[in-house]
């Protein structure tokens, strides 16, 4: 049986979507119209593509799809983000409690610029999450308050390492459906395999 995650394929993808998906249901009074909305959960969703390929790339990449066996297996996934970030030694510098959407951070020298944007990735533990707001320096105990989506899963202790550098998710497929590709015979360079539009979401849990 396949160790998770797996890695995945050293094949870039054509495309890549990243997405926060939620699960919420809404109410609006019939008289006033005013609307309650009640938000119980929120998951990354990858979609990507890879371009055309040879048959005999093809079959590897099935061969690797086939081994998540569906819905049961997952895989790490190092999405691409505009600019790499250097900030390393990064920690947790107050307890982060489940269900929070925001954490203390240390590892900076009082008053230093934070070297942190809205929209940057970072990952504590297997959990990946998206900067939402961040001070660009630091506090004068060179720490910094991050806020950032989708919320906190589980407790982090103080200490635990914050990557910047390299962040990454667990996802899983969100189809049971056998993952294959469409073979073109023929053509200057030979048959050419396409597999058409892929969709993970994330292993919450895993």
């Amino acid at each position: 049986m396949p160790t998770y995650p797996l890695s995945f394929p050293a094949v870039t993808p054509n495309s890549e979507r990243l997405a926060v998906n939620r699960r919420q249901s809404a109410i609006a009074s019939n008289f006033t119209l005013i609307q309650q909305t009640i938000n119980t959960a929120s998951q990354w969703t990858l979609t990507w593509t890879w371009s055309p390929m040879r048959q005999a790339v093809a079959e590897r990449l099935r061969a690797w799809l086939n081994s998540l066996r569906g819905q049961v297996g997952h895989f790490r996934y190092f999405p691409r983000q505009t600019v790499t970030s250097t900030l390393t030694g990064r920690k947790v510098a107050e307890t982060a409690y489940a269900y929070l959407s925001a954490v203390v951070m240390g590892g900076w020298v009082a008053g230093q610029a934070s070297q942190l944007r809205i929209g940057q990735l970072f990952s504590i533990g297997s959990q990946l999450f998206e900067i939402t707001d961040a001070p660009s320096n630091a506090d004068a105990n060179g720490r910094c308050l991050v806020q950032f989506e989708p919320a906190l899963r589980q407790t982090f202790a103080v200490d635990t390492d914050v990557e910047f550098f390299r962040p990454s998710g667990l996802f899983r497929l969100n189809s049971s459906e056998g993952q294959t590709y469409t073979l073109t015979p023929g053509g200057q360079r030979g048959n050419l395999a396409e597999f058409g539009t892929l969709t993970a979401v994330e292993a919450v849990g895993a």
